[in-house]
């Protein structure tokens, strides 16, 4: 009998520090926080912060055509962590689009493999349709390329990790970069009892 009375009470006990799930602002400060991959407020304050640059850099007013069609290339993630690049591409892609100066190019892609198949065919077919089907293509005025990187470092109980997010703009007629950026996110917290 004692044995339940003890079960019940460690079960109560159990679900009385249950904390219920809630929903958070994504842009929020009361977000986890950890030191063993980015976190959705790395991106989101990378991608600001690179966009940011980019157009006050103004680059994109001296572009051959308005607006500038831009091709995503490489995005190389260079850390430890697994994790879809398009959590950086895809909000810094969305941000450009929303000024109007860029329009990004879904037809043509890295290795010769469109990011979006349905709409190349539909444009090979128009243009084997109106004759045009031997005619260059419309290819982006820029190409834009990413790179994230990982530094760690510890002081006593002290852990310390520095995600880089490197971004660059070339122009596809010289073949020269015309912007690049860079933002460093950092991170600290108390080591773990195992592992770093």
């Amino acid at each position: 009998m004692r044995t339940i009375a003890i079960a019940s009470l460690a079960a109560v006990a159990a679900l009385a520090a249950c904390t219920p799930a809630t929903y958070k602002d994504s842009r929020g400060n009361d977000l986890v926080v950890s030191l063993d991959q980015p976190n959705i407020q790395d991106f989101n304050q990378a991608a600001d912060k690179l966009v940011q640059s980019m157009m006050v850099s103004g680059v994109l007013e001296r572009a051959p055509r308005k607006p500038a069609v831009m091709g995503i290339s490489r995005i190389v993630n260079d850390t430890s962590s697994q994790f879809d690049t398009d959590q950086l591409t895809k909000k810094v892609r969305v941000s450009l689009l929303n000024t109007g100066k860029i329009e990004v190019t879904n037809t043509i892609g890295l290795g010769g493999t469109p990011e979006d198949p349905m709409a190349k065919g539909v444009q090979d077919m128009k243009d084997f349709e109106s004759g045009r089907s031997n005619k260059m293509p419309d290819l982006p005025d820029y190409t834009l390329t990413a790179k994230i990187l990982e530094n760690r470092a510890s002081a006593g109980d002290t852990k310390q990790v520095s995600y880089i997010f490197q971004m660059s703009l070339t122009d596809t007629r010289s073949g020269r970069g015309v912007w690049e950026g860079e933002e460093t996110i950092t991170k600290q917290g108390q080591k773990n009892t195992i592992g770093f």
